[in-house]
């Protein structure tokens, strides 16, 4: 028998009739009766009052029977789970061209991006590349320049000839980056410029230096 939780007493059974309106002298109707979470619904004929009476009292067995021995709980389905699927990776991004550049301070090579060592004047053939390799290491050496910071060379072989004969302190002390290189030049947007800068940065692994190719057609 359901009770109530908070006082212990059984709850009340909840009884509804719907007569529908009949002429006959043979009537029927339904009877819903309730009580907590069981419940059961009859269909009924009557022809007077004693026979909705009959009705109610074996309703009220029913339920009771049904009580003593209620149906097995049905358990409530999980939430049914919904596939997530994962954001696509975004591909990464190529590693960017270094160049390897010897030096003295640290006993080896010092890596610099491809984009920051740059020939904008001048030869730009193999000899002229390594000449452009060389001065990097020279202002590299002396502090002068943080291998971060693009530079364009004019001309490689007048700025080695101003490099030779001065010590790394001197050039330091003495002389700022600007007298020897181009510092943040611009970078040419055309194709022909940029197709120039794949092919050297391809080739690296032979002469590693980035140089800009001009036009030399005229």
């Amino acid at each position: 028998m359901t009770t109530n939780n908070i006082t212990g007493t059984p709850q009340p059974i909840t009884i509804t009739l719907t007569l529908p309106h009949a002429d006959a002298l043979s009537k029927s109707g339904t009877l819903l009766i309730q009580r907590g979470d069981l419940a059961k619904l009859f269909q009924f004929h009557y022809t007077n009052t004693g026979d909705m009476a009959s009705a109610i009292h074996d309703a009220t067995n029913a339920l009771i029977a049904l009580e003593n021995n209620p149906p097995p709980m049905i358990p409530d389905l999980p939430p049914r789970k919904t596939a997530v699927t994962a954001a696509p990776t975004p591909p990464a991004e190529p590693p960017e061209p270094m160049i390897q550049v010897p030096t003295k301070t640290k006993k080896g090579a010092t890596a610099v991006p491809a984009r920051c060592l740059r020939i904008v004047g001048g030869e730009t053939d193999e000899d002229a590349q390594q000449q452009a390799i060389k001065i990097a290491g020279r202002l590299l050496d002396s502090g002068l320049w943080d291998g971060k910071t693009p530079i364009g060379i004019n001309d490689v072989y007048a700025v080695q000839l101003s490099l030779d004969g001065l010590t790394d302190k001197e050039l330091k002390v003495l002389f700022k980056l600007e007298q020897f290189v181009q510092v943040n030049p611009e970078t040419p947007a055309t194709d022909e410029a940029q197709g120039a800068d794949n092919s050297l940065q391809d080739s690296q692994d032979d002469a590693p230096v980035l140089a800009e190719m001009q036009d030399t057609s005229d």
